[in-house]
């Protein structure tokens, strides 16, 4: 019995040590289901009841949640906004063309491969989503820079970091979460043209 117990023992310690980068990978999903279900369970509080579809949880995200939906009807943003700075009016193009075009783009491709999907749903998920891109660079960045086991802690930390969670929640469609992800990246392939010079 000892010696079969032995034998599993050995099994079990030689696939371990063989699939390594497996197991690492698999944390790091782990941790990514965690982020993406914690970020998420609110959605179903996101329902307009008079229309169906998501709303934005603060009132920066109206602004660009609209101002996308300019783009995908029109093709391109607004010149001047004249629901904003009355009478006068606010050219947009400054401060929320970015983030406005992505979502329409990230809306039309999503639209692409599902036609149920609606504007509303991917301006609500997409915080949560780029939070799982961004955590993907940032574990490889720590990985680079240090080692497995520090960029398994450091992204399971930065996965539940109030600020970051709030900034990163279903709903809460402002800049920082595209920013946190494009600044993550830009680490990645910043330190990987380093290691090339």
């Amino acid at each position: 019995m000892t010696e079969e117990l032995e034998e599993r023992k050995k099994r079990v310690f030689h696939f371990l040590t063989k699939k390594k980068s497996f197991l690492i990978y698999l944390g790091l999903l782990v941790i990514l289901i965690f982020g993406w279900y914690s970020r998420t369970r609110n959605l179903k509080f996101l329902k307009d009841v008079t229309t169906g579809d998501y709303i934005p949880v603060e009132l920066d995200s109206f602004v660009i949640l609209r101002y996308a939906e300019y783009i995908v009807q029109h093709g391109t943003m607004m010149v001047n906004d004249v629901l904003r700075s009355f009478p006068l009016g606010f050219d947009p193009s400054r401060e929320f063309s970015f983030i406005a075009y992505f979502i329409a783009y990230l809306y039309k491709f999503l639209h692409f491969f599902d036609s149920s999907i609606t504007l509303g749903y991917v301006d609500a998920i997409y915080p949560p989503l780029t939070f799982v891109v961004s955590l993907v660079f940032f574990f490889l960045t720590i990985k680079k820079l240090l080692d497995y086991r520090y960029a398994l802690v450091a992204t399971a930390f930065l996965a539940v970091v109030p600020t970051y969670l709030y900034r990163t929640i279903a709903g809460f469609s402002d800049k920082e979460a595209l920013a946190m992800m494009l600044m993550f990246m830009a680490f990645y392939f910043y330190y990987l043209e380093c290691l090339q010079d």
